[in-house]
């Protein structure tokens, strides 16, 4: 099947006769309009002797064609007449010059058709110059489809390396479609020691392209898809606190490293060389890990929306995670000494804390109508970050908290020295009444300055929130019940995050080994080693 411009004059092998046909009608009207309606002469209607066989009416010099007749015969616009007619052109259409203007001979036109016919198809699609049309009309431009095997050539002296160049496709901006040449190392000669090798590798890139369904992808930077796409289609989707922080590695290390590079371009190699330049800048692993993170979730929205085929950031790994021991906890006297020493709210808000391990966002978030006094229970169902409310982490931090007696006693103590508020309002409302207390100033004014001037160790929101779950599993609490305390979906994130063994449980878990060994040292019928009790349970079993 032709795809050369021609093909859709002529869809089938008897199209070439109808086509004749016409041409001859066209040809005959254009002969009777251009001599006109002639008056017989007096000799013919007194019988004279009729004229030879060539010159009868109707019969003489063929007609040519105009532009203008070839234009309504195939459909076309006069470019298309034109283009083809031009000196340079690809297989001339014939065509007989008179001054300016352009004549066909219809006879010369259908042997010209005939030649480019492909008589092995049972049609043709219509191609043109690249350029769909609909009525005659220029619809959109169109890249020609052409299957493409790519090659290779040998590169390089020292270490000689596969080098494949093959051609794609690329959507520009203002809509139209180019093709590109594109080059990829496929790889070293030790690894890839013959050319036949080397072109297989080229043949599963251009396998993609070949398909009869892929459609070109857009050209843009990384920067352009981030800013007209991702911040405004993908990250409205995300809590304010998840999009705080992916602004802020955006801005600070992504934009900054490969903002300027093509989008498609990138590969996985790409991503390992930043991942690794950002680990040898002596960021913290948390933060590289984050960056990998961002930019895994901006890769996975340009696969989404057909900018890439696949995600680079997959292939890319984290370096090695360093053993980082949990921060001290401060011990009971120091928190009883910290408690007292602030004027409420602050003082009631600590206490709570300490008792619930609520996140701060959570803490901040309570309001006066999340306090059940018929089941003593402070129910989770709201956060706030940068004072804008949002709903819990999790599904499982929406959890009601239990209180004994005691404690609900001091909280409603505390709820009665501001009888006038309603039962809508925040719990630990700042001084203007317009919301609640945020926790950085909290943190910052408040306790970080106590702290220093009591002389205790370090001590935050978060970390009396690790005391709460380190004492729960010091007093034996079931890991079960602190994880649904502490609102996480997993308890793997409880154990390996939260939990701070304190000296006093090492030693309680040495003294224990040590009392085993005394006792087996005394009683001469306990098993000496495992592999005895075994034996002796075998035994008891049959």
């Amino acid at each position: 099947m032709r795809n050369d411009g021609y093909a859709s004059l002529c869809p089938t092998k008897n199209g070439v006769m109808s086509f004749l046909q016409e041409v001859k009608g066209v040809a005959a009207v254009s002969c009777a309009e251009g001599r006109g309606a002639q008056k017989m002469e007096p000799e013919a209607q007194m019988g004279a002797q009729p004229k030879p066989p060539s010159q009868t009416e109707g019969e003489g010099p063929e007609k040519l064609l105009t532009v203008k007749d070839l234009c309504a015969l195939f459909s076309v616009s006069r470019d298309w007449v034109y283009k083809r007619t031009r000196a340079k052109a690809t297989s001339p259409f014939p065509c007989v010059r008179l001054g300016k203007l352009l004549r066909f001979p219809p006879e010369k036109v259908r042997t010209y058709l005939e030649s480019r016919q492909n008589l092995d198809s049972g049609g043709s699609v219509p191609a043109t110059d690249g350029i769909a049309r609909v009525n005659g009309r220029r619809h959109r431009a169109m890249a020609r489809k052409r299957f493409q095997a790519g090659h290779v050539r040998l590169r390089g002296k020292r270490d000689p390396y596969w080098e494949g160049f093959y051609r794609e496709d690329a959507l520009l901006p203002d809509g139209r479609v180019v093709r590109k040449q594109r080059t990829k190392n496929l790889g070293r000669r030790a690894d890839i020691p013959t050319k036949r090798l080397a072109q297989r590798r080229v043949a599963d890139i251009v396998k993609e392209l070949n398909d009869e369904d892929y459609r070109p992808r857009p050209v843009v930077t990384v920067r352009d898809f981030v800013e007209q796409k991702y911040l405004k289609l993908t990250m409205p989707t995300k809590k304010d606190t998840t999009r705080h922080g992916y602004e802020v590695i955006l801005r600070k290390h992504v934009l900054p490293e490969i903002g300027d590079r093509q989008l498609t371009e990138l590969t996985g190699e790409d991503i390992q060389e930043l991942v690794n330049r950002k680990a040898a800048s002596g960021l913290s692993w948390n933060t590289v890990r984050n960056i990998k993170w961002v930019l895994s979730a901006v890769f996975e929205a340009a696969v989404k929306h057909s900018y890439r085929k696949s995600n680079p950031v997959r292939l890319a790994d984290l370096p090695p995670e360093p053993v980082q021991e949990l921060q001290p906890l401060a011990s009971d006297d120091d928190l009883n000494r910290l408690e007292d020493s602030l004027e409420e709210p602050y003082r009631t808000l600590i206490w709570l804390e300490r008792i619930t391990g609520l996140r701060p966002s959570e803490l901040f978030a309570l309001r006066r109508s999340s306090l059940k006094r018929e089941t003593r229970r402070i129910w989770v169902v709201a956060a706030i970050n940068y004072g804008k409310p949002h709903s819990p982490k999790t599904h499982r931090s929406r959890r009601p908290i239990q209180l004994d007696e005691e404690q609900w006693e001091r909280l409603e103590e505390f709820l009665r020295r501001h009888s006038g508020a309603k039962e809508g309002d925040w719990l630990f409302p700042n001084k203007r009444g317009t919301g609640p207390l945020r926790a950085d100033n909290v943190l910052e004014r408040v306790i970080r300055p106590k702290v220093k001037e009591l002389g205790l160790p370090r001590i935050t929101l978060h970390l009396l929130r690790h005391w709460n779950l380190t004492t729960m599993v010091e007093e034996r609490v079931p890991v079960k019940v602190a994880q649904e305390r502490m609102g996480h979906s997993r308890s793997d994130t409880t154990m390996k995050h939260y939990l701070h063994v304190s000296d006093e449980a090492h030693t309680e878990a040495a003294q224990a080994i040590s009392r085993r060994l005394k006792t087996s040292r005394k009683d001469p019928e306990l098993p000496e080693s495992v592999s005895d009790s075994v034996s002796e349970l075998e035994v008891v079993s049959a």
